[in-house]
């Protein structure tokens, strides 16, 4: 059986789906890429398989099932899911958030309100920052734009990953494997988990290509794929995926304060 795999098109997932992309890996898998918001559209659609999808649509469709043991995830600074603001995060008004993004989207407005005591209007917007900061104080960016996009008018930059340790001394898990209840789980999780192992042996090979395919500084290529991504989850990460959740639901189930 050959496998319709959704990714995302950043550099964080290429250890996790490079080998689906060799001769050996298209054996079993077409590798089909979007932004996290795509992926879960197609998800629901049935039009693929399994996806690397935003960690909060586990909770949105609590039906679905992930794979065990994957995910990407970040103990502390994630470096490509950064808030861009024109004030100090005490004086933020107004928000426009990466149409790209879920979960960011929801940490965003979590860790502002639940971390900072600020409540600013927020706006959905595509992911320009000199388009989103005319309109807005601060911008949401994620993936390879949010880790390089710079902008004359910032001057204060927060890193959510870094902002969500503070908060709660926990890892954040920003995506998962998720698949559908027909999907064939056993065999999916298992071609994953070879594809990973890879990923993993060939990491070096795999920074140098990312870096040339995306024109990221090859040092910071490195850094981030080795030392600020977590691929394999353990009990601190499901705590803080789980820590998540209660957020979430609790900031999406309440009125917001007058």
């Amino acid at each position: 059986m050959r496998f319709r795999i959704g990714s995302v098109p950043y550099i964080n997932a290429a250890p996790l789906t490079r080998w689906l992309e060799t001769d050996a890996g298209r054996r079993y898998a077409e590798v089909v890429y979007a932004p996290p918001s795509g992926l879960a559209q197609m998800l629901e659609q049935r039009t693929i398989d399994v996806a690397l999808v935003s960690s909060v649509e586990h909770f949105r469709r609590p039906e679905t099932r992930f794979v065990d043991g994957l995910a990407i995830a970040s103990r502390r600074e994630v470096l490509s899911v950064r808030l861009f603001s024109k004030t100090t995060i005490a004086r933020i008004q107004t928000v426009a958030l990466d149409t790209s993004s879920l979960t960011s989207a929801a940490l965003t407005r979590i860790v502002l309100e639940r971390a900072y005591g600020v409540y600013p209007n927020y706006r959905s917007a595509p992911p320009d920052l000199n388009v989103m900061l005319q309109s807005a104080d601060a911008a949401l960016l994620i993936g390879d734009l949010g880790m390089t996009a710079q902008h004359t008018a910032v001057v204060q930059y927060l890193d959510l990953g870094a902002a969500w340790h503070a908060w709660t001394g926990l890892p954040f898990v920003w995506a998962v494997w998720l698949m559908n209840p027909e999907s064939p789980a056993e065999p999916i999780a298992a071609l994953l988990h070879d594809a990973y192992q890879w990923g993993k042996v060939h990491l070096p090979t795999i920074v140098e290509a990312e870096s040339q395919r995306t024109g990221i500084p090859l040092e910071l290529c490195r850094r981030y794929l080795s030392e600020v991504m977590v691929y394999e989850t353990d009990a601190a990460c499901l705590q803080g995926l789980e820590r998540f959740r209660n957020e979430y639901q609790a900031m999406f189930s309440e009125r917001r304060p007058e």
